[in-house]
């Protein structure tokens, strides 16, 4: 029997179209009743107990079901507001409607409004349209709208869920005080590492923050001091300096009021070559680093540079999404070099190409008409020593009975 009647009440749902117009502006927020009705609507508390009657009702209630957004405003300020509205089969015995709008966490908005005109005996096949008066809403929150009869009838009972939208929505973003973060306007100035940044739209009669951070997924580390702005001075533009011009470095600025929204603007976001130059050497480990100093999705391999624009891959490819890369066993050559490849591009960094990082040097001397070979080296390691002739080209050709000498330190 149970699931009879949730078979029916479901039917019921299927049939009525609710409405979730774009948001308004300065809309009709007033209870109202079809013309003629005396319609008369009072406040009641969630936490009343209406019991229904499990009786049939011959035909839909609530036809017509109209939930929209709408903003109601005094001059720049404006609220968000849920308007409800619904055509009301009166059938039977029934007197009135009650509304509820209900939230996680939150006491319900909860409206009774009784008919006063509609004739006993001539009620039935009646339909009164009702306006409800509108509700107080928040960005973002999710709203479960109630209809019952009075008296209630469990199968009349009307129920749906409502999304408010989002701050990001253009209709509310910049019309609510909880949304508006203020806009972000910058000038850069590499050779002095400085950041000019005005700050346009904000609200009124609020301290506005300003600070840089280095952006990683959701989260912004701050970097430096954050500046507050009175009011006031908001009109004037604000320095701030840079150490690196790296990708995920960030200007967010937002009212300074608790749980604020805020607004980022990353001024050097195409700027990845920045981020290959985080490379290292350990001398002692023979390993060679890179540490991202930005989140980035990045293959990163060793290859070996023919002198040209290409470069042979050597070894296995480390697929990075921000972690650090590490590289074993690695003896340092000025040909030997890092990939980097990402969506975008492909860029070859050679950190050993100027003798950087140089664990091993060797240099050549005439004693007693002999040539000498004196190798310096910071690890253990084996060498292989030979006379050759140098060409035009970068090879070096090997003098003819000069065979080559193999020995470890």
């Amino acid at each position: 029997m149970k699931d009879l009647q949730l078979l029916l009440l479901l039917l019921i749902l299927q049939n009525h179209k609710v409405h979730m117009d774009s948001t308004g502006r300065n809309q009709d927020c007033a209870w109202s009743c079809s013309e003629g009705l005396q319609c008369k609507p009072r406040a009641y508390s969630p936490l009343s107990a209406f019991h229904c009657r499990n009786q049939a009702v011959s035909s839909a209630v609530f036809n017509n079901v109209m939930l929209s957004n709408v903003l109601a405003c005094e001059g720049r300020k404006c609220s968000l507001q849920l308007k409800i509205a619904a055509s009301v089969n009166v059938t039977g015995d029934i007197r009135g409607v009650s509304v509820c709008a209900d939230s996680a966490g939150m006491i319900g908005h909860c409206q009774i409004y009784t008919f006063g005109n509609v004739g006993k005996g001539k009620a039935t096949g009646k339909q009164v349209d009702v306006q409800f008066k509108c509700v107080p809403v928040r960005p973002g929150q999710l709203v479960f709208v109630t209809l019952k009869t009075i008296p209630n009838y469990c199968k009349a009972m009307w129920t749906q869920r409502h999304l408010v939208p989002e701050c990001s929505h253009e209709g509310i973003k910049d019309e609510i005080t909880e949304c508006i973060t203020g806009k972000l306007a910058y000038a850069v100035d590499k050779a002095r590492n400085m950041l000019t940044v005005k700050v346009t739209d904000a609200p009124e009669n609020t301290d506005y923050n300003l600070r840089l951070c280095h952006k990683r997924n959701v989260i912004c580390t701050g970097e430096g001091a954050q500046r507050t702005i009175k009011p006031q001075y908001l009109e004037s533009s604000i320095t701030l300096h840079y150490s690196k011009p790296l990708p995920c470095l960030c200007i967010e600025g937002w009212p300074a009021r608790v749980d604020a929204r805020r607004v980022q603007v990353c001024p050097f976001k195409n700027n990845l070559e920045e981020l290959w130059s985080g490379i290292t050497y350990d001398l002692n480990k023979e390993e060679l680093i890179w540490e991202p100093l930005c989140p980035v999705k990045v293959s990163v391999s060793l290859c070996h540079a023919d002198g040209g624009k290409s470069c042979q891959d050597l070894g296995n490819v480390f697929h990075s999404e921000g972690q650090k890369a590490i590289f074993s066993s690695v003896d340092p050559h000025p040909m030997l070099c890092t990939k980097f490849t990402t969506e975008v591009g492909t860029w070859i960094k050679c950190p050993f190409a100027k003798g950087n990082f140089s664990v091993w040097t060797a240099k050549v001397t005439s004693k007693d008409g002999q040539q000498w070979a004196e190798i310096s080296t910071w690890v253990k390691a084996s060498f292989s020593i030979s006379v050759c002739e140098m060409n035009p080209s970068p090879q070096c050709k090997q003098i003819e009975g000069n065979k080559f000498q193999s020995f470890s330190v």
